[in-house]
């Protein structure tokens, strides 16, 4: 059912990447906004016209009322129909932005008309919006259509916009007497020729508006290609970075599916109960734990925490898990299994990583643990009057820094009511907002809270001390926990005794270092075997 819904999940992703391939569907937003943009602009062109207007009538421009309004009062029209129109195409159609670029350009040639000289920044102005569009063939358009509408509204604009002297061209010793503000009044007073204001207007005013304009054309030409292979590129951006966020999520969901249950690991057990937790740093973590029978009386139990985060450390997880799984089930002892590990994973190891690892095998009928330590964080001992405490002792190198190695294992007699918390360094590292660590006294601190509680219960108690700990600070380790509890009878003697190591054919003994915990009555007797 669960693989069902993933594949669901997934084949509907790749749809809806397939689906937004296309251009109508990346450039579709863009467009709305930028033909919404469009409408207010022309609304505040319209706002523009009415003030010119309106100063006209006052005296302001001194410009005719006739040559103001000719011009003015079909332009507020236009605004008006395009305002219109795009709100009932609720402005998402796809002609909108030829339809607003010809408004815009023929109301702003309106009012270069009428104030030539003045406003030689109008014609900029609809080419330089159009690149907002990000399509090269409607800023052609806006550039060629520009051309040909302002050329005509210059030569309009010569004989009846405002006065601009220095396009007028007298015989020497001529006195020109401008009366008024209407250009044309001007010509018919001085006798001057309405084909020689157009020449000189065409030559010396359009001819170097044009040239200026060319090259804001050719800029937002390329503003509008570059914008549009960045909104392509950024669009494929999103799609990987989509695409990965749903593997990530799947992996996610198959590390947490592989992480073993009480239920389905022991079932039916009622000698010993467990807990477990893994909170990775990113989606994917280098932290696992498992546990697991081996038979019906022996228990195994593994933590370990691959160098880095993410997926790297992810895979070098998996692999060191089927490793480690494989050879304890070969029936092999924790140190055999972990020197074995070492060896295979040296041989394969070209990225360079290492993986700190802590393996138990516990006796159910006895409550005999025997472990080993490759480079792990010290587990903490819960003795059977409640209390935990530091099992200290000397680790083995990390799995993945050298080959040959040979690893040690030590016993420990787990009498009733004795339970075992291991951790991975994300716990003790684990930091507050001022780089404080949480460290493995609070962490003993926070065990000893409700120390006769079960598994799940102490693992919720130190993951709070943690968060209330940390507080908002950024996570940067995994964090993973181990507990277990042994409820089982004990048998009546509990002794260590010397196993061998097999290894390229030869056999030693381990030898025995003491333990440093600080219980004399039951727990001085507590080996570890080299």
């Amino acid at each position: 059912m669960n693989e069902s819904a993933n594949e669901k999940a997934k084949t509907s992703f790749w749809q809806q990447v397939e689906q937004s391939l296309t251009p109508d569907d990346m450039f579709h937003e863009t467009e709305v906004q930028a033909t919404r943009l469009g409408a207010l602009i022309l609304l505040c062109s319209g706002i523009l016209l009415g003030v010119t207007m309106l100063l006209t009538a006052c005296g302001v421009f001194p410009l005719s009322w006739e040559s103001i309004a000719a011009p003015s009062i079909p332009a507020l029209v236009e605004i008006a129909v395009l305002l219109v129109v795009c709100r009932a195409a609720h402005y998402d159609a796809w002609w909108l932005k030829y339809v607003l670029m010809l408004g815009l350009v023929i109301i702003y040639a309106r009012l270069d008309s009428m104030l030539t000289h003045k406003a030689a920044i109008l014609m900029v102005l609809p080419v330089v919006f159009s690149s907002r569009y990000f399509s090269r063939r409607l800023t052609v358009f806006t550039a060629v259509l520009s051309t040909i509408v302002f050329f005509f509204s210059s030569a309009w604009g010569a004989t009846h916009g405002l006065i601009n002297l220095n396009i007028v061209t007298m015989p020497e010793g001529k006195v020109f007497v401008a009366t008024g503000g209407f250009l044309g009044d001007a010509v018919i007073n001085a006798g001057v020729s309405g084909r020689m204001l157009v020449r000189n207007t065409l030559l010396y005013d359009f001819l170097p508006k044009w040239l200026m304009f060319s090259i804001a054309a050719i800029v937002s030409c390329n503003i509008a290609r570059r914008g549009r292979d960045m909104v392509v590129t950024q669009h494929e951006e999103d799609v990987m970075t989509g695409r990965i966020k749903t593997e990530l999520d799947l992996a996610a969901r198959i590390q947490a599916a592989m992480l073993p249950g009480r239920d389905q690991a022991l079932p039916e057990r009622k000698n010993v109960d467990l807990a477990g937790s893994m909170d990775p740093a990113k989606e994917v973590g280098g932290d696992f734990y498992d546990y697991y029978l081996i038979d019906d009386d022996h228990l195994c139990m593994v933590i370990a925490d691959v160098s880095g985060k993410g997926i790297p450390a992810a895979l070098a997880m998996m692999a060191v898990r089927i490793i480690l799984n494989n050879n304890v089930k070969m029936g092999k002892s924790p140190a055999q299994a972990l020197t074995d590990a070492n060896s295979l994973f040296c041989a394969r190891n070209t990225a360079q990583m290492f993986v700190t690892v802590w393996l138990g095998i516990l006796e159910l009928s006895t409550g005999k643990l025997t472990a080993a330590n490759a480079g792990h964080e010290y587990p903490v001992l819960r003795k059977p009057d409640g209390s935990f405490v530091l099992l200290k002792g000397r680790h083995g190198l990390v799995v993945g820094a050298m080959d040959d190695y040979c690893y040690n294992e030590y016993t420990l007699p787990m009498e009733p009511g004795s339970g075992l918390f291991v951790y991975t360094d994300g716990l003790p590292e684990a930091t507050d907002a001022e780089n404080r660590m949480f460290g493995t006294d609070r962490m003993i601190a926070a065990l000893n809270e409700e120390p006769e509680a079960p598994p799940e219960k102490i693992l919720q108690n130190v993951r709070r001390a943690v968060d209330d700990f940390v507080r908002d600070a950024e996570q940067f380790d995994d964090l993973t926990m181990l507990c277990m509890e042994y409820r089982g009878k004990p048998s009546d003697q509990q002794i260590c005794r010397p196993a061998a190591v097999s290894r390229g054919g030869t056999t030693r003994e381990k030898c025995q270092v003491a333990v440093d915990i600080d219980n004399p009555v039951s727990y001085n007797k507590l080996k570890f075997m080299n």
